[in-house]
């Protein structure tokens, strides 16, 4: 996956064309898809590779007309909110750099933003949009592709099909209103493509998708999957991709493109972009709320302010929603198991309990209820996203260490030593029996066992961190690679939690370079062994969790041996006004029992250390655990 800036274009409309009775495609252009300066920075060439990727547009209507869209920013777009409410997103169906056009498709339905626009547009008429954001091509290594959509996928597979490498093999299932809808979309690719005719069912209530996957024939070998369409309708299709075929989790991609809001309302073409959103905000789509303050005199503001205060009361949300992910309860429904005997036998979990889990889960909107039946509703709907689990499964090591969060009364009363042992160093694994062991021995010689000790000794808390971090700092990764130190440096050391894989991304960018990249061990990073000696040193989360004075001691060892040392961390300079930075700072002092850093402490930090120049350089879009990285010259 590439990275790209978020830039604000305009473009006019060149071209339109009704493909199908219901799909129209627009064809934009215009000098903006060129380099180019805005607001005194550089405008990238617009890029469109990956066959999934998407743009926002910025829909024409009589407010946007008169709208303040946004600031641009060096790798951003600051969105005005007001206009985002009024934004789409789309996918490239296709690039002419020879005539600085892209295209893209819409489907016709009743009414919608979108949808009324295009199908009123005329040629001359001008649009804004941004994006893509991120591009990904076509998967490698890959034996048998299979994709499915409904319409509103359709334009993805269109591209895939037309941008394939010859031979390559797969299956394409697509699903249409009618005949009429089918497309000849030539392509070099060795595949079957089953177009399926959904006829009178309204959009996003047909199972022909569901009951076609279930019919595959997949030849030997890898298998990628990519699956997108309304969110209920295909969330029995991963269900059986992941739980009835055993594909691994980075071989699918199911993705929501829409959620039907009614049986009678019909799509417009959209991208993942709204559920990636959704699965980020679903803790506070899902509480529940009492009526606020309703007598006499009560203000709007006051009756507001008594509902916010409720909602941060609320325990059962974050529970619940995690318990669910955690258990599979709204893939099981999906695939057809709906009974609260049925859930209980497949998740391998007591009845009874179940039935308590499935009565909150209808509290919150999760399910619904029809005599024994539940049924996921479109806010269970995100939970079983193809991102949903990755922050929410409770049997993932690092998840369950940050739920460490719960014991904090007892940190702050008496010490991280003294807290309740997490669950994950209680579980009877070997690695669980390694570390209950380590802390035995490391107590009785007086010294407490550190989380970095406890990563030391249980690997898969370890691992499950690491793959959290380099998780996030994907969407960071290339940006840092370029950040001027570790760009000219003819050696580099890496320390914290993406070593081996920054290595080999280096190697990458620069195979030619002659660059040498060094590992330091743990020895190294403790002290008993030297700091190689190296042009620039880059540490990635690895002061998280560390003591203020563990840390002084570190970078002063690296400081000895590097000219330069950047760090990326997930600092939280404004967890006063981020809930999101404030989850950071509290789940990481409860679990580690040392605060996290701001960019202000970590840069007096490192002028204490005598420093010659410090400076905190802002990387990607603004937002995401991985925000700044802080440079230091020694001289």
């Amino acid at each position: 996956m590439q990275v790209l800036p978020i830039v604000l274009r305009e473009v006019e409309v060149t071209g339109i064309t009704d493909i199908t009775p219901n799909m129209r495609r627009l064809t934009v252009a215009g000098d903006q898809l060129s380099a180019g300066v805005v607001n005194g920075m550089p405008r990238p060439q617009f890029r469109s590779e990956g066959f999934d990727d998407h743009v926002k547009l910025v829909i024409p209507t009589p407010e946007t007309a008169a709208l303040d869209i946004g600031e641009q920013g060096e790798f951003r777009f600051n969105w005005n909110r007001e206009a985002l409410n009024l934004t789409r997103d789309y996918t490239v169906r296709s690039v002419d750099t020879d005539t600085n056009s892209f295209t893209f498709d819409v489907v016709r339905h009743d009414s919608g933003l979108a949808s009324d626009w295009a199908f009123d547009a005329t040629i001359g008429d001008t649009l804004n949009f941004a994006g893509p954001k991120t591009c990904a091509g076509i998967s490698e290594g890959i034996d048998f592709h299979l994709l499915i959509a409904d319409e509103t996928g359709l334009p993805a597979v269109g591209r895939w099909l037309e941008t394939a490498p010859a031979g390559t093999r797969g299956h394409v299932i697509v699903e249409v209103q009618s005949a009429d809808d089918i497309q000849e979309i030539a392509t070099g690719a060795e595949v079957e493509i089953d177009w399926l005719i959904r006829g009178s069912t309204p959009p996003g209530e047909s199972v022909l998708l569901y009951e076609a996957v279930k019919n595959i024939d997949r030849p030997a070998g890898r298998t990628y999957a990519w699956c997108a369409g309304e969110a209920l309708t295909i969330a029995p299709i991963r269900r059986h991709l992941r739980h009835d075929l055993g594909l691994p989790k980075e071989d699918v991609e199911v993705i929501g493109y829409w959620r039907r809001a009614s049986a009678a309302k019909k799509p417009e073409t959209a991208t993942a972009e709204s559920a990636r959103t959704a699965v980020s905000e679903i803790v506070d789509a899902a509480g529940a709320v009492e009526p606020a303050d309703e007598s006499p005199g009560a203000s709007d503001d006051g009756r507001n302010i008594v509902k916010d205060v409720h909602e941060m009361t609320e325990i059962l949300p974050p529970i619940i929603t995690r318990i669910a992910v955690t258990l599979g309860i709204g893939n099981l429904v999906a695939g057809g198991i709906t009974t609260a005997e049925a859930i209980a036998t497949e998740a391998g979990i007591d009845a009874e309990g179940t039935r308590v889990v499935l009565t909150a889960m209808c509290a919150l909107g999760l399910l619904e209820r029809e005599g024994a039946n539940y049924s996921n509703t479109q806010a269970g709907a995100v939970l079983i996203g193809d991102r949903a689990g990755d922050g929410l499964n409770l049997d993932d090591p690092a998840i369950r260490d940050l739920f460490s969060i719960v014991s904090l009364l007892d940190v702050l009363r008496n010490g991280h030593d003294a807290k309740p042992a997490p669950a994950s160093d209680k579980a009877l694994t070997p690695a669980g029996k390694a570390l209950t062991s380590a802390g035995k021995a490391l107590t009785s010689a007086g010294k407490a066992p550190t989380w970095w000790t406890q990563r030391g000794v249980y690997a898969a808390l370890d691992a499950a961190h690491r793959s959290h971090t380099l998780e996030h700092l994907q969407y960071v990764l290339d940006i840092i690679l370029e950040l001027e130190p570790i760009a000219i440096a003819a050696s580099v050391a890496l320390t914290g939690d993406a070593e081996a894989e920054v290595s080999a991304a280096l190697t990458r960018k620069a195979p030619e370079s002659g660059r040498s990249v060094h590992i330091p061990g743990g020895a190294s990073v403790a002290g008993d062994q030297p700091w190689p000696v190296v042009d620039c040193t880059l540490m990635l989360a690895g002061l998280t969790g560390r003591s203020r004075t563990e840390a002084n001691a570190l970078l002063a060892r690296i400081l000895e041996s590097s000219s330069s040392l950047v760090i990326v961390e997930p600092l939280t300079d404004e967890a006063e006004l981020d809930d999101h930075q404030a989850e950071e700072l509290v789940a990481t002092y409860a679990m580690t029992g040392n605060a996290s850093w701001t960019s202000e402490e970590l840069c007096e930090c490192l002028s204490d250390l005598g420093v010659a120049a410090v400076e905190v350089v802002d990387i990607g879009w603004g937002f995401g655990r991985f925000r700044s990285a802080v440079i230091a010259h020694r001289v």
